[in-house]
């Protein structure tokens, strides 16, 4: 289904789904990258969240297509989920998605991230959790009021068994209302039974503007050129201006921020001949080193305009990463949601995450869901004419909200 594309306006949409077959009250203060220093536990979250953002991304990339993911979205969802992880389920989690372990103030140094991440200025950034659980199941009350203190995901009661279709429209109707309608119909209908245990979601919507608008008389049909040397015809968006840029050793990067200027979109640009060679080395210490050495600089720079889908199975992924045992039944430790392994532990059937992303002159639109069942001239000039790595990240945390790749911008 095609998506219907808003100009002016940036929008990112991110739903990340949970189902599944005490959070500290201490006020957390912090700065990081622009701001103030503060303690290191917040600094760590933000590092540990783009850690796990390219190791993912390094999971995924291995496809000839397009790619846009939402870590931090997948992020947030997975804390809601680890909060009930015990044992070597927690500690695979942990591993992985690159949580500090013990859990220990996780939870309310992320709650406070998300808090920042909202108080952007000159943008609409929107993070919302819910939790469903079947009526008449058992959940510890410190699981609950971890959900409701650090999440703002009161947990809701609905009949999986008995009306299965009923509640899973309520809850699509939830990402619904959060997603200003963009996602709807997010879990497909038969997904839901009476084996369905728990269910949390997290959206996150992002709208703004760039704060440089590309104007659209200067768009016009050029060639980029794909990793095997084959040319497509795109729509080419011209524009030259001072914008943060840097030629590093075999690539070179410039920053698009958007209005308001805490939130940008990088673009890196490997040198001809280089991506793959580059895209495996790029680790999130090599992001952080570009961020640092990005100059204002006037360039001109020329941009394709583009718009597609990625659809990935992240339950398989993040099994051949290690998250083992919370993928396979009798073995998966959840009790910290249910206090009892009388009746079988609750345990991950199924992750599927879906992103869309487009920009054209004015900004960039993108959503992205995840279900997891339990289912010019003399100047320096900037071309991205062929393959290029994105992220769209928040400047004053650092925090990556969005990453991915352009390998041919006419896909859809």
């Amino acid at each position: 289904m095609k998506l219907v594309c808003i100009l002016r306006s940036i929008l990112f949409v991110c739903v990340t789904f949970i189902i599944f077959a005490s959070c500290s009250d201490d006020i957390i203060t912090y700065s990081r990258r622009g701001i103030e220093d503060g303690p290191a536990t917040l600094s760590n979250r933000i590092d540990r969240n783009n850690e796990f953002a390219f190791k993912l991304y390094a999971e995924l990339k291995a496809s000839d297509d397009n790619l846009i993911i939402s870590p931090h979205s997948i992020a947030t969802c997975f804390g809601m989920a680890y909060a009930g992880a015990r044992g070597d389920t927690e500690k695979q989690i942990a591993d992985i998605l690159c949580f500090n372990y013990p859990q220990q103030g996780f939870h309310a140094i992320l709650e406070t991230l998300n808090e920042d991440l909202t108080s952007r200025a000159d943008i609409d950034l929107r993070i919302a959790n819910g939790s469903w659980g079947q009526d008449g199941s058992h959940y510890e009350q410190a699981y609950l009021d971890t959900l409701s203190e650090c999440y703002g995901a009161a947990i809701e009661y609905l009949d999986f068994a008995g009306d299965p279709e009923g509640s899973r429209d309520t809850i699509n109707n939830w990402v619904k209302d959060n997603t200003a309608g963009y996602i709807d119909e997010l879990l497909p209908s038969d997904c839901l039974d009476g084996n369905t245990y728990l269910v949390l979601a997290n959206t996150v919507y992002f709208m703004a503007e760039w704060l440089h608008q590309f104007k659209p008389e200067y768009t016009y049909p050029g060639s980029f050129t794909r990793l095997d040397d084959s040319q497509v015809t795109a729509q080419l968006m011209h524009g030259e201006q001072k914008m943060p840029y840097f030629v590093g050793d075999g690539f070179a990067a410039m920053a698009m921020p958007y209005k308001g200027e805490q939130v940008s979109m990088v673009l890196i640009l490997p040198d001809e001949g280089q991506y793959s060679a580059f895209e495996d080395a790029f680790s999130a210490a090599g992001f952080d080193t570009v961020v640092a050495n990005l100059v204002e600089t006037y360039i001109t720079f020329t941009i394709p305009k583009f718009g597609f889908y990625s659809y990935f199975d992240l339950g398989e992924s993040l099994y051949d990463m290690g998250i083992v045992d919370a993928f396979t039944p009798g073995v998966a430790d959840f009790s910290g949601m249910d206090g009892t392994a009388e009746d079988g532990m609750p345990w991950i059937d199924l992750v599927v995450h879906k992103a869309y992303i487009m920009i054209d002159e004015y900004g960039t639109m993108a959503f992205a869901g995840t279900a997891m069942e339990l289912s010019l001239g003399i100047h320096p000039s900037f071309d991205a004419l062929r393959p290029f790595i994105y992220v769209i990240v928040d400047n004053p945390t650092g925090t990556i909200l969005f990453m991915g790749r352009v390998l041919d911008p006419t896909a859809e």
